[in-house]
């Protein structure tokens, strides 16, 4: 075997050499030294390629890039309507773009029309139902008796978990009591003594914790893609910027390329975020983003409290996935009303890129090195790695405070011994939530009820 024109390769080279040209001049010379140490040529490469990595890959963090969502309806009606645009509205684009502004007004009457119901239950169907405020009713039963939240909304105290029920099966055992001593007066004292309805309570204090954290994670990523929304629609520059173009290749004849790639005349054709004029990003401002902060909102406010109110675990589980549900009916929408096309150029469309990338391009392996040794090696922080702490799940928890927050200031009012008990109940004054009622609760509580109370705490 002829050994002479074997290829080898340097790890810090992308390029294969045959032996017989390589000279010591030839082969690139980089520090073989790391955090004062010797490295081999493996561990060199390595270093390189993550020193590379980690610089691009940080920089995309920090500064980032616009985008959409590629697979929602709401990243659909922000994009076709621009490369409609740019191709100067071909027929075809304009029937795309009218379907896809059509199936995102469905998706806001969805979604809106799911969290009203939602709200119809707890503020008006459960009021009807002599359903009080969950608050924190038997938050730790496992402390009771002579302890918080050890005293029920029917006025007797928590001893056990086995007089604990949700609030369907406690009205139930509390109705059949009823209507025994209705049936027979003459024995009432008898049957409140042999005949326990329980109290109404909550399950798994700890389990409700856990759901709506959950719950939240999925909010706070919505609430980035509000802010992604945001921040596309303030830093892409201002200008009749072109979504589509047809890129073929210069550097070889094109059947050529086709033949070596196997590809064809749809692999030429790149979709990318680029400029937006300003009219388009005022009518995107009132039809995408607000809309969207709207449905956000309410959902949050609307989930949380349906599992501050929910008292069995099993029932807290479910309704955080079928909450989570709602949040996803854009995407629903989008993958299956969409037609090919569209998804296609979704599915293609690149990110506007915020930062330079000459920079990388020209940055030699000696300097990438250099820098990898000084800011990788050394256990030093700085304000450029912020980028590495967790900020979703920062958000997740900040978020799932302030409406927990939100829930007990509207809905529970703190006693002398320091329990969490409902505020006094009112009957509404319809039987359905008021749409403009349901539109304030968006800035500010809202309720039409009648002036007595149907239920109010008992005295302990």
């Amino acid at each position: 075997m002829d050994t002479s024109r074997r290829d080898i390769y340097s790890p810090l080279s992308t390029e294969m050499t045959p032996r017989s040209e390589v000279t010591e001049d030839s082969v690139p010379r980089v520090s073989a030294k790391l955090n004062g140490k010797d490295v081999c040529d493996e561990d060199v490469s390595a270093c390189l390629g993550m020193s590379k990595a980690i610089e691009i890959l940080g920089t995309m963090e920090t500064i980032g890039s616009c985008g959409v969502e590629r697979t929602s309806v709401y990243g659909a009606a922000l994009a076709m309507p621009q490369i409609g645009r740019s191709a100067l509205w071909p027929k075809t684009m304009c029937f795309l773009t009218a379907r896809t502004l059509f199936f995102l007004m469905m998706n806001f009457v969805v979604q809106t029309l799911f969290i009203y119901y939602i709200y119809d239950s707890q503020t008006n169907m459960n009021p009807f139902g002599g359903q009080m405020h969950l608050c924190d009713f038997a938050s730790h039963v496992a402390s009771c008796p002579d302890k918080p939240n050890c005293h029920g909304p029917g006025g007797k105290e928590f001893q056990d978990p086995g007089s604990l029920y949700p609030y369907d099966v406690w009205n139930t055992r509390k109705f059949v009591r009823d209507s025994l001593e209705a049936l027979f007066p003459h024995l009432k004292e008898e049957i409140a003594e042999k005949v326990d309805p329980g109290e109404y309570g909550l399950e798994g204090y700890y389990c409700r914790l856990l759901c709506i954290f959950v719950f939240m994670v999925g909010i706070a990523d919505e609430f980035q893609n509000i802010r992604d929304l945001s921040k596309l629609l303030y830093y892409l520059p201002t200008r009749e910027g072109k979504w589509v173009s047809y890129e073929a290749p210069t550097w070889a004849e094109k059947h050529e390329v086709k033949r070596m790639r196997e590809v064809g005349e749809l692999e030429f054709v790149r979709f990318q975020v680029q400029g937006m004029p300003m009219r388009w990003k005022i009518f995107n401002v009132f039809v995408l983003l607000l809309p969207k902060i709207f449905i956000w909102r309410m959902l949050s406010l609307a989930g949380v409290h349906f599992l501050m109110e929910t008292a069995a675990m099993v029932d807290q589980i479910v309704n955080t996935t079928a909450l989570t549900f709602v949040f996803t009916v854009d995407e629903l929408i989008f993958e299956r009303l969409s037609t090919k096309a569209t998804r296609h150029m979704m599915e293609h469309l690149q990110d506007y890129n915020l930062f330079d990338e000459a920079p990388f391009e020209q940055e030699t392996d000696q300097q990438a090195l250099d820098r990898y040794d000084a800011k990788e090696m050394h256990w030093t922080m700085s304000s450029a790695d912020w980028w590495l702490l967790p900020r979703r799940l920062f958000w997740s928890v900040v978020l799932m405070m302030l409406f927990l927050a939100e829930y007990y200031a509207q809905s529970c009012r703190r006693t002398e011994d320091g329990s969490w008990v409902s505020v006094d109940m009112f009957l509404p004054a319809k039987p359905h939530l008021d749409a403009f009622c349901f539109v304030r609760n968006f800035v500010s509580h809202c309720s039409q009820k009648v002036e007595k109370a149907f239920w109010t705490m008992p005295h302990q």
